[in-house]
């Protein structure tokens, strides 16, 4: 069985929770597999922990955080920005792992941006994205924090703003292998932002993405309840295949 130990991480005067859960024995991958969850209000690290589990039976050890505010972290969500969130992530990243170990970032929503921002401040120690319905936001953005009245406006209201997100960039260059994990319902991310890094990845032959058929966005409480699904995105995480195929299905079955 998988070991899970939970503790908290200071950072900046608050404590964020965090799990850690490595294998118990056989094989360990050089890779740390590291989740970060959505940025709604409710959001929070443990929708993702069967996840972690079944990663850690498959020899990967893995990071999860509750961001500031959210889940069992100190502090205010309303104080939170896209900044805030790379740094805290960063900082755990560094206090908790070797300063060379190879990383597997998995972004759920808001995450998908906080992935990418995390590329540029590690460079080639990131090996792997995995981003779940991820969502980007504008350059603009980076300081707003999230209760401002404006934050939720500039996100959704206006679209000229998303072609801005440092996050497009990262994904065309990116030269790691990326997961685009999508579900089939998707009320959250509106489409033209899905379809800005749908083209973003279209030249990356290092990209493929799976279908959830039947899943929402919350990706990370379906996969917790869907343990084949679960399965299906550690078979392309850790395949070493030289090319991916461009798209998989993964259809919804009673499991």
């Amino acid at each position: 069985m998988p070991k899970i130990v939970r503790s908290t991480h200071e950072w900046d005067a608050e404590r964020l929770s965090y799990f850690e859960v490595s294998p118990d024995q056989g094989k360990v991958e050089p890779e740390c597999v590291v989740l970060m969850h959505g940025g709604g209000r409710g959001d929070g690290k443990e929708p993702s922990l069967p996840l972690a589990e079944d990663l850690a039976a498959n020899g990967y050890r893995v990071l999860g955080l509750d961001f500031m505010g959210s889940g069992q972290s100190s502090g205010e969500w309303s104080e939170l920005t896209l900044d805030r969130r790379r740094d805290q992530a960063a900082s755990l990243i560094e206090a908790r792992l070797p300063a060379q170990t190879p990383l597997a970032l998995v972004g759920f929503s808001m995450s998908g941006q906080t992935a990418t921002d995390l590329v540029s401040r590690f460079g080639d120690r990131v090996t792997r994205l995995i981003l779940c319905a991820p969502g980007i936001y504008s350059r603009t953005l980076r300081t707003v924090p999230f209760g401002d009245e404006s934050f939720k406006r500039l996100v959704f209201d206006e679209p000229e703003l998303w072609a801005d997100s440092p996050a497009l960039d990262v994904l065309a260059a990116f030269s790691g292998r990326i997961l685009l994990v999508l579900p089939e319902y998707d009320a959250e991310v509106p489409p033209r932002m899905a379809d800005l890094i749908a083209k973003s990845l279209s030249a990356n032959t290092a990209a493929t993405t799976l279908l959830l058929e039947g899943a929402g966005h919350l990706l990370d409480s379906w996969l917790a309840q869907h343990p084949m699904d679960r399965q299906a995105v550690i078979r392309v995480l850790a395949s070493t295949q030289d090319r991916w195929p461009a798209a998989v299905l993964r259809r919804a079955e009673a499991d």
